[in-house]
């Protein structure tokens, strides 16, 4: 029995001691599968045994103290503060962490705790276009930079080319080399910037060789489109050379603007037109219970210059034949009354605007009258609203004179003509505001008036007992309508009401199928006396419209309706006395 306890025990203990040191063996090749071999070193940080992940991070740390610390960058007698993130740094550490060879223990029987890692850097990015901008920003290193030879504008507005003068050049490969050195260590260090001296780039024939290409940039005339009224700006950078300036940029010569000449042009002739401050209103109502409004609630209007510059230089260099004034909206200051709120005014919905220069003085008369007739019109939810009801009576009686209305005879006076000119106003306040339109009837033929804001085709026309321009109140809420002439030439029509979320995009005009009047006819009359003559209508192109109004929902969901418009070529037409059709008429009314 003693004997077999001698022989056990050794066995037993010898079959533990197997099992605890193939679970040892087994637990270190687990522990350090896929771990950075011991002793690696990577810029002065041991990260041996550890994952990547784990290394990555521990480098971060050290990374981020080393991108903030500041040192002293000095060129010549002048110093300044920078840090190595400023001087464009940075480190591609998982990149760095990818080339190291992990430890694979998973196949072997036993795991190599002798393996030793590598010593190694961290690899690092230098990016000399940010180092380069620091450098300028804080030693203002161009100054020192050679000049290449470029064209200018003398006294005597003569364009001359300025020969190129030398300088120095930052010896940039040593200073990266610098730098990329102090990231080996982790340890920041002060840098001092070395120059050489450098011949300008171009000299002066080289830019000569330029002066046809220039010229023809500068003699390109560029259209400043108006984005509100359509009567444009046109400008020869050439006529105007005393706007310009010149610069090297990406090897080519580029033409800038002196943002003073360009000002002074907005000031002279464009702001006058452009530039409108916002109106405040005040609405509410009276003892009465009549709407009365304080003010109006109109837009204000700023040219924003800056782009204006931008996209002017850019159309010189590229040889753009035009460009959009850029404008911003200002909103005005609107105040309700809690009554007109309760039933729905709060908010500004739609502005409709056009424009008449060059109405006649009864025409002009005729519109401020005729718009007097709708401003405080309150809408009820769900009205269909008809232009030609609330009009009421056009004649001598109400305060109309005569003047050119388009009928089938002709364009001849009538009282009230040019009110067309408030049916069309009121029609765009009605397509901007996104509301149901049930009516509308375009001109025969285009009248140059309804086109001096936007263009044409977004016209309509009205005939008390006939054409007549419709539309829904769909919004749930009531409309007010506020009407108002503005330096006696500008029309506007502003409606209140309670937005549901909905907004209006207009796309257009798309112009086509162009046909021209035609040759002039002549018609009889026994009206006039034999030998004279009446211009009943002057010439008009036919040409067909195509307008897009995209109507998005609160929901998101979008509508798209089509405006089509069609005018009629008109020839000229004159009315010739008596029988007789004289070849070359005597035009005398």
């Amino acid at each position: 029995m003693k004997i077999l306890k001698k022989i056990i025990l050794p066995v037993f203990i010898g079959i533990v001691s197997g099992i605890f040191f193939a679970g040892a063996v087994l637990g270190s090749r687990i522990y350090l599968d896929g771990k950075i071999p011991r002793g690696t070193i990577v810029s002065g940080v041991n990260i041996g045994f550890l994952t990547k992940e784990e290394a990555i991070k521990e480098l971060l740390e050290e990374e981020e103290g080393f991108l903030k610390k500041e040192i002293e960058v000095s060129l010549k007698e002048e110093t300044s503060i920078s840090t190595m993130k400023d001087l464009g740094v940075e480190f591609l550490t998982k990149e760095t962490i990818e080339e190291i060879k992990l430890i694979e223990s998973k196949n072997s029987i036993f795991p190599n705790f002798s393996t030793k890692g590598e010593v190694k850097d961290l690899i690092v990015k230098v990016d000399s276009v940010k180092l380069l901008e620091e450098l300028d920003e804080k030693l203002k290193i161009k100054k020192f930079y050679p000049k290449s030879a470029i064209f200018e504008v003398d006294d005597k507005k003569n364009l001359i080319v300025k020969d190129g003068e030398a300088g120095y050049v930052v010896k940039e490969e040593k200073l990266i080399k610098e730098i990329t050195r102090s990231t080996k260590i982790l340890k920041p260090i002060d840098l001092r910037i070395e120059i050489s001296p450098a011949p300008p780039e171009k000299n002066k024939e080289d830019v000569e060789k330029e002066r046809p290409e220039m010229i023809k940039k500068l003699s390109n005339t560029i259209t400043l489109e108006d984005p509100i009224y359509r009567d444009n700006w046109y400008v020869k950078p050439l006529k105007r050379i005393d706007w310009v300036g010149f610069k090297w940029e990406e090897g080519k010569i580029m033409v800038t603007v002196k943002k003073e000449k360009l000002n002074e042009f907005l000031d002279a002739e464009v702001s006058k037109w452009l530039d409108v401050k916002p109106d405040e209103v005040n609405i509410h109502t009276n003892e009465k219970g009549e709407v009365l409004m304080e003010g109006v609630g109109k837009d204000g209007v700023k040219i924003q210059r800056d782009l204006l510059l931008a996209d002017f230089e850019k159309a010189i260099n590229e040889e753009k034949s035009e460009i959009s004034i850029p404008v911003e909206k200002i909103a005005p200051k609107i105040t309700v009354s809690e009554d007109l709120q309760k039933l729905g005014i709060k908010e500004r919905l739609s502005v409709g605007h056009t424009s008449y220069y060059g109405s006649p003085v009864n025409r002009k008369h005729n519109i401020k009258t005729g718009a007097e007739k709708f401003n405080g019109k309150l809408i009820k939810p769900e009205e269909t609203f008809s232009f030609n009801k609330n009009l009421g009576r056009v004649d001598g009686s109400t305060g109309y004179r005569k003047e050119l209305v388009i009928k089938p005879e002709g364009t001849i006076p009538e009282f009230g003509g040019g009110i067309c000119q408030v049916s069309t106003t009121m029609y765009r306040a009605i397509l901007f505001a996104g509301v149901q339109v049930v009516e509308r009837n375009e001109h025969s033929y285009a009248v140059s008036y309804y086109s001096q804001v936007l263009g044409h085709g977004l016209d309509a026309t009205i005939y008390l007992g006939g054409a007549d321009l419709k539309f829904l109140n769909d919004t749930g809420n009531a409309i007010l309508v506020q009407t108002f002439v503005d330096k006696d030439n500008e029309l506007y029509f502003i409606f209140y009401g309670t937005s549901d979320g909905r907004s209006v995009e207009m796309k257009g005009p798309e112009i086509s199928g162009y046909k021209y009047p035609g040759e002039t006819v002549y018609e009889k009359t026994q009206d006039l006396q034999k030998g004279q003559t009446k211009q009943v209508e002057k010439a008009h192109t036919g040409f067909n419209v195509l307008w897009k109004r995209i109507i998005t929902l609160k929901d998101g969901e979008k509508k798209e309706e089509q405006i089509s418009t069609h005018y009629r070529a008109v020839p000229n037409k004159i009315l010739v006395g008596d029988a007789e059709n004289s070849k070359d008429p005597s035009i005398v009314d």
